[in-house]
């Protein structure tokens, strides 16, 4: 029984997340011009100084991202083949702006939507992008 009880405190002390060291982020792909969710698309993510990876939304809009081991604590985005609404004109340069993983897990992160008036509220845990579709003239220059 003692062996039990010791074993059972361990497995707990491990369980309990460090401060800071969360170990999972939601990004949230809202579309810029209505502001619901970009369902089942995919996006390119880079967490830490790893490769990239193209990763799909689920039904909400989401990805949900273990960062417990990342290093540096950094995560970027790229919109792939849809318009980046942190940006006025067409950009391809999404995946160079880095988000704190401490700061979107402990405070939260919402982008700026340059293409309409809609936000969202900021929520522990989860990064907040705003993309939408691109336009026939604004997909030909892909």
């Amino acid at each position: 029984m003692k062996a039990f009880s010791v074993a059972l405190v361990w497995f707990l002390v491990a369980a309990i997340p460090c401060p800071g060291q969360q170990g999972q982020i939601v990004i949230r792909l809202l579309n810029g011009k209505t502001g619901k969710p970009i369902r089942d698309k995919s996006f390119n993510v880079w967490l830490g100084d790893g490769e990239m990876l193209l990763l799909d939304t689920d039904r909400k809009g989401e990805i949900r991202l273990d960062i417990a081991n990342v290093k540096p604590r950094e995560v970027r985005v790229n919109p792939n083949t849809r318009f980046d609404c942190r940006s006025k004109r067409d950009f391809s340069g999404g995946g160079r702006i880095r988000y704190s993983l401490d700061e979107v897990a402990s405070r939260g992160v919402v982008t700026e939507n340059l293409c309409s008036k809609y936000t969202a509220p900021s929520t522990p845990g989860v990064l907040v992008l705003f993309v939408r579709p691109r336009t026939f003239v604004e997909g030909m220059k892909i």
